[in-house]
C-alpha cells in the first residue's frame, strides 16, 4: 500500500469532531478509525483542558498524543505525562496576575497534572459572579481552591464574564503585554459565561501539533487540520490542507483551503475526501 498524502490529521473536538448536541456522530468515529486504518494518524487538537479532551480521545481509541489548552500543553495518554508544554515567563505570569487582580478579575489557572486530578486552581467559590460561579460550579470536583498563587506553572489563564466584559478585559491584557501573549475571546454552548484565555505568544494548537509532527517525521504538508474556531486559525493556515466546518466564522472560513458541507459528520466528509 502506497503511504498516504497526508499522514497526520488534526481534529478540533467542540463543534467539529462533536456535533451541536456534544455527541460524537457514528459516522465520524467511523471515518476517524478509517483514516488511522489507511496510516494517516489521528491527533485530537481542543480548547478543552486536558482532563475533558482525555475522554475523546478514549472513545476514539487513540493512543496518539492529545493537544489541549488552546494548543499550550501537549498530553500523552497512555501515561499522563507531558511532551510539551508553553509556559509563560515568571515576569509575563506576575504582570498578567497583577491585570487580573487590577481589574478585579478572578482567575482560573490550569494545572498540568494527570487526566484523574484537579486540573485548574481558583481562589475562592463562590464570588456571586453569575459567569464565573458557571463555569467553576460545573466543574468544582475538578476544582483546587488555593491562596498561593506564588508556585506555577502557568500556561493557560483565563478569566470568565460577559462578552463586553471580556473584550474588554483581553484590550488590557494585550495593552500591558503586547507579543508576550495570545488571546482567545471565545464562549462554549455548555456555559453561561463568555472566556478570556491567555497562552503565551508562540503557543497554539498548530505549534503543538508540529512538536508531535517533528517526533513522527511528519511534514507541514502532510498534515490535514479541521477545526471551526480562531484558535484553530494557525493550523488551519499552517497545514497542507485546511479544512473548515461551515458554522466557522467568516475570517475563519476565508482562511481555509476547504470548506466542508453542512453536516453534523464534517469529519467524515473529510476523511471520505482525502482517501477518494
Amino acid at each position: 500500500m502506497s503511504r498516504p498524502k497526508y499522514r497526520i490529521l488534526a481534529l478540533d473536538v467542540d463543534g467539529t469532531l462533536l456535533n451541536r448536541h456534544g455527541e460524537l456522530p457514528p459516522r465520524t468515529k467511523a471515518a476517524v478509525a478509517r483514516a488511522a486504518a489507511a496510516g494517516i494518524r489521528p491527533v485530537v487538537c481542543t480548547g478543552r483542558r486536558y482532563r475533558r479532551a482525555w475522554p475523546i480521545a478514549e472513545m476514539l481509541e487513540l493512543d496518539a498524543p492529545i493537544v489541549c489548552n488552546s494548543g499550550s500543553i501537549v498530553k500523552e495518554p497512555a501515561d499522563d505525562g507531558t511532551l510539551w508544554r508553553a509556559d509563560l515567563p515568571a515576569d509575563v505570569a506576575a504582570t498578567l496576575l497583577d491585570i487580573f487582580r487590577e481589574h478585579e478579575q478572578d482567575v482560573v489557572a490550569f494545572n498540568d497534572r494527570p487526566h484523574d486530578q484537579p486540573d485548574f486552581r481558583i481562589s475562592r467559590h463562590p464570588t456571586g459572579r453569575l459567569h464565573f460561579d458557571d463555569y467553576v460550579g460545573q466543574n468544582l470536583s475538578h476544582a483546587e481552591i488555593t491562596d498561593d498563587w506564588s508556585a506555577g506553572p502557568f500556561f493557560h489563564i483565563c478569566a470568565v464574564g460577559s462578552v463586553e466584559e471580556m473584550r474588554a478585559f483581553e484590550r488590557h491584557v494585550l495593552q500591558a503585554l503586547g507579543d508576550h501573549v495570545r488571546t482567545f475571546v471565545q464562549r462554549s454552548p455548555r456555559y453561561v459565561g463568555t472566556m478570556c484565555e491567555v497562552i503565551r505568544s508562540d503557543a497554539s494548537k498548530w505549534s503543538a501539533v508540529l512538536h508531535v509532527a517533528e517526533r513522527w517525521g511528519v511534514a507541514p504538508e502532510e498534515i490535514c487540520a479541521v477545526g471551526d474556531d480562531v484558535n484553530d486559525l494557525p493550523m488551519i493556515l499552517g497545514a497542507g490542507l485546511g479544512a473548515v466546518m461551515p458554522h466557522a466564522p467568516e475570517d475563519v472560513r476565508a482562511a481555509a483551503d476547504l470548506v466542508l458541507p453542512a453536516s453534523d459528520d464534517g469529519v467524515a466528509d473529510l476523511v471520505d475526501r482525502i482517501l477518494s
